[in-house]
């Protein structure tokens, strides 16, 4: 097939909004939950099924599977590990392997912060991995988790995507409203749409009542959203530390910052976890200039002085009086 032909989504009349998704389209969908994204993904699927298209969903994340049961569809599981060049490069060789025409299912990019623990990662996966499904005229469908990220990452897959579709649900009403629909127009294309899963109707909100009911839908999601240029590490940070000033137990998220800011070696995991109270990894965060590892050496010295202070009370007022003075001057050696 040649590029940009148009395909069936399984949702005749938002084929006919959208003028078609085409080969070569990468679709975002952004949901409150995963529930709101299968209502499009699975006639989507049954679709390319009855095509005979080449299907496969790259399965990674820790939600439950979004697609099972389905012998046309080729699952690939690629773990998720904390290094973005490694999953990147699987993902491209499968997609390479597959060729030309292929159909994907991906596994919700919100997970991908499990991993890499800020947005910056998550929207540099997607900025090399769209263009290169996009050269081989695949059609992909993505979820994406709404409030959980940067203004300014989800930015970067709107730039990079052809289409950006927004799903609101208020009360028994299903809402979409495309954001960015590339190299298409019309009329309505960019109106707030209802769906009807049940019978398949997908139609321009032109109506007062209807009309009311979407802003209002959208109002109610969108309060509380002070925090939405704030990258999801940093957001993370705040809440816990909110969570701790309120005398909540924080034992998971200080779980989440060892693993993700301090070792990946699990002996001293352990110790970390032992020997650093929250305070401490609060502290590190600080003094930290983007995210990730802090390095073997840096976190060695940092237990160190939490061993000290936690068991040997005595040296480690001992130790902390002549750092002191060496920053002051007074002291020239241990003796001193």
């Amino acid at each position: 097939m040649a590029a940009f032909d148009r395909i069936l989504s399984g949702i005749p009349e938002m084929d006919k909004a959208l003028d078609n998704i085409r080969l070569g389209d990468n679709v975002v969908w952004r949901v409150s939950d995963l529930g709101e994204f299968r209502l499009f993904m699975e006639p989507y699927v049954r679709q390319a099924v009855k095509d005979k298209r080449k299907i496969i969903y790259f399965r990674f994340a820790a939600h439950e599977p979004l697609i099972t049961d389905i012998p046309e569809v080729e699952t690939i599981n690629i773990p998720l590990s904390h290094r973005f060049e490694n999953f990147t490069v699987e993902i491209h060789n499968a997609i390479e392997k597959a060729g030309r025409d292929a159909f994907y299912v991906f596994d919700c990019l919100s997970e991908l912060q499990t991993a890499w623990a800020t947005d910056l990662m998550m929207g540099n996966f997607f900025r090399v991995t769209c263009p290169f499904l996009f050269i081989l005229d695949t059609v992909a469908f993505f979820p994406l988790i709404r409030g959980k990220h940067s203004v300014n990452s989800v930015n970067k897959i709107i730039d990079t995507t052809q289409l950006f579709l927004d799903v609101y649900t208020g009360g028994k009403d299903i809402f979409v409203r495309p954001e960015k629909v590339w190299n298409r127009d019309s009329e309505t294309m960019f109106l707030p749409h209802t769906y009807e899963p049940s019978t398949g109707r997908f139609r321009p909100v032109t109506d007062g009542v209807k009309s009311s009911r979407f802003y209002h839908t959208l109002g109610k999601l969108r309060r509380g959203t002070d925090d939405r240029y704030i990258d999801s590490w940093d957001r993370f940070f705040n809440t816990a530390k909110q969570k701790y000033s309120a005398g909540g137990d924080i034992t998971s998220e200080c779980e989440s910052m060892c693993r993700v800011m301090m070792t990946r070696d699990q002996k001293m995991r352990l110790m970390v976890k032992k020997h650093f109270y929250p305070e401490d990894y609060f502290e590190v965060r600080s003094h930290m200039i983007g995210t990730g590892m802090i390095g073997g050496k840096a976190c060695g010295m940092l237990l160190s002085r939490a061993i000290i202070r936690n068991e040997l009370h005595r040296f480690g007022r001992v130790l902390h009086l002549y750092r002191r003075q060496r920053l002051l001057g007074y002291a020239d050696s241990p003796e001193d």
